[in-house]
């Protein structure tokens, strides 16, 4: 075994004795330029390397300083593979009389959760079942169709069109939900054919650029409800969650008036999210980060649909109809995406085990096959965050063994009704901006 490493961490030499850390010397490496962390004991220098990281140098930067093995294991699937990658970053290992992780954590329920996610595996829930898959890609495309034959074969009246919108709406709706599986790498064995099927739903099926969506969605995953980790809840000033309106309250910011948020939300929250947040951020990030194939596969989508549609409507007609299917599409997408977090606890880093951490920021609603259905599955939200890459066909079957692991730590697994679920969101930003207004008004 070698001696207690230097500050300044240097590769590891092939065959030498691995020099060992203390956390006292790893918790200082968590800044721009100089990130260390561990994965399964082993003390790794990504500083440089974070750059060049698949997944972004925000994503990986978010676990600097921390054991980060959970979180190793839940965002690949191929460790083999990735493991090639960390070998030449590696310069040294937790010395002996070192705890696997930083901190007060509970080291039986990180242990626990281990072995759930070993039995997991030896069950085979990891593993994906092409039909389920093959018939969602159908049915998305077979709304797509009958859409379209709706406005061709009976007219572009106010009747047959807000039939075609309320169709293309829940054709997009579960559109996100496809390319949402594929970025998450759950259906197919290889990562490259999921990401090329995701380039196409999510450029093709929506206009979107992939590699922005898992650019935010895989830091919401990383730190679920973390400001300035989780872009989801990075929403200030415009809304309030959580532990910003005490501060805002406390700092006297009022940009707008938050005691009434959970009445304005209804105005510029569902209605606006798609239409114009999404489409200018994911438009800029393309641009900015140079993403040109996302840009044509986004740009064939437009081009299908106002080639489509242009011919039975007229621009203006056209125009309208994609209007009110991203608007429509819109409200899916923040009810139903935000029933599981917004209730939830939101707040600043708190360094927390990855069971834990996850299960604070996440609640279930009430299964049936209509709510598994209409909402891609993410009604089995606490499943999907323990577990990114399992296909969502087998949430249900891990679900119990999920519920017995919280009943023996102690921990919350909470269920709700579907519409409880949805009026949580409403009551939420209703406290939050009470909180701020009793701050505010604090002298």
């Amino acid at each position: 075994m070698g001696g207690v490493g230097e500050p300044g961490g240097r590769p590891a030499q092939l065959g030498a004795p691995l020099p060992t850390f203390r956390w006292e010397q790893i918790r200082p490496h968590n800044l721009p330029g100089d990130k260390w962390l561990v994965i399964e004991r082993r003390v790794y220098d990504i500083s440089r390397w974070a750059q060049r990281h698949p997944g972004g140098s925000r994503l990986i930067g978010h676990h600097g300083a921390e054991d980060a093995t959970d979180a190793f294991h839940a965002f690949h699937q191929d460790l083999s593979f990735v493991r090639k990658f960390l070998q030449p970053l590696l310069i040294g290992e937790l010395a002996p009389e070192e705890p696997s992780q930083d901190g007060p954590q509970n080291a039986q329920l990180v242990e626990d959760f281990r072995a759930l996610r070993q039995a997991v595996e030896d069950m085979k829930l990891f593993e994906a079942d092409p039909v389920f898959f093959a018939l969602l890609l159908g049915h998305i495309l077979a709304m797509e169709v009958l859409a379209w034959l709706i406005i061709y074969l009976l007219g572009p009246g106010w009747v047959p069109s807000t039939l075609a919108a309320f169709i293309l709406a829940i054709s997009q709706a579960q559109s996100w939900c496809l390319q949402h599986d594929l970025g998450h790498i759950s259906i197919f064995r290889k990562s490259w054919w999921n990401h090329l099927a995701q380039q196409f739903v999510m450029g093709q099926l929506k206009g979107f650029s992939a590699h922005w969506w898992n650019f935010r969605h895989f830091q919401h995953h990383a730190k679920p409800n973390i400001f300035h980790k989780d872009p989801d809840v990075t929403v200030a000033p415009v809304f309030l969650l959580g532990e910003s309106s005490i501060e805002y309250g406390q700092k006297k910011r009022r940009y707008l008036p938050y005691n009434h948020q959970h009445l304005y939300f209804f105005l510029i929250g569902p209605p606006l999210l798609t239409l114009v947040n999404f489409e200018v951020e994911n438009l800029a990030y393309m641009l900015v980060c140079l993403q040109w194939t996302d840009l044509l596969w986004a740009a064939s989508f437009y081009i299908r649909f106002f080639l489509s549609y242009i011919p039975l409507y007229g621009v203006p007609g056209a125009l309208l109809l994609f209007v009110a299917v991203r608007v429509l599409e819109s409200h899916w997408f923040v009810w139903i995406t935000q029933m599981n977090h917004i209730p939830k606890e939101i707040g600043h880093e708190k360094h927390r085990d990855w069971a834990s951490s996850q299960l604070a920021a996440t609640c279930n609603v009430e299964p049936s096959l209509f709510i598994d259905w209409f909402s891609g599955h993410l009604n089995f939200q606490i499943e999907h965050h323990l577990f990114p890459t399992m296909p969502r066909h087998n949430y249900r079957r891990v679900a119990p063994l999920v519920k017995a692991l919280c009943a023996k730590h102690g921990l919350s697994y909470e269920v709700k009704p579907f519409l409880t679920a949805l009026v949580d969101i409403i009551r939420s930003l209703k406290k939050s901006g009470n909180v701020w207004l009793e701050a505010y008004l604090h002298q």
